[in-house]
């Protein structure tokens, strides 16, 4: 296998119409015989747990009951990375997996990855912390500048979940 890089796996929990969104934006800019993104929910989660995902995501509408932590505890404890909306309360302890990079999104003020400003036309993303991507490239805190798309159906929470495994992977 000289010279083929590994497949990537990228679990999110989210419901389906959410990482069918995510998915699809995500496909457009990376290259997706890399990649295989999976959608874990209650109805699937059993089935991942002995799978190595790379980077697990949790949306802001992840809606998994607290009888199944010890599953998700499983599936995050072999993850390069966690990414995590900081906006909403998670109820397991991800400060255990000390080799994990963590990296929070949302509106507030102290997540990794949040949002500066928003206008019609414009969306100002904001990296508060540097990150270490996954070829060990420290990407620097700054600012960049989204295009807002007409017709868009992603939420902040989606797009800044986006921006945070493209910066990972791109």
């Amino acid at each position: 296998f000289k010279g083929k890089r590994a497949m990537h796996f990228i679990g999110i929990f989210t419901d389906n119409k959410n990482f069918e969104l995510i998915k699809g934006k995500l496909l457009k800019n990376l290259n997706s015989e890399k990649f295989n993104i999976i959608n874990i929910n209650k109805n699937n989660i059993e089935n991942f747990k002995h799978i190595l995902f790379e980077t697990i995501v949790f949306c802001n509408n992840t809606k998994i009951s607290e009888s199944y932590n010890s599953i998700i505890e499983e599936i995050c404890s072999n993850a390069k990375y966690i990414i995590i909306n900081a906006d909403e309360e998670i109820k397991i302890n991800l400060l255990k997996y000390k080799k994990t990079n963590i990296i929070t999104y949302g509106l507030n003020h102290k997540s990794t990855i949040t949002i500066s400003s928003v206008n019609d036309n414009n969306i100002l993303i904001s990296l508060q912390r540097n990150i270490e991507n996954i070829n060990k490239i420290i990407i620097e805190m700054g600012e960049s500048l989204i295009k807002k798309e007409e017709k868009s159906i992603l939420n902040l929470h989606d797009l800044l979940v986006i921006f945070a495994i493209l910066l990972i992977y791109n």
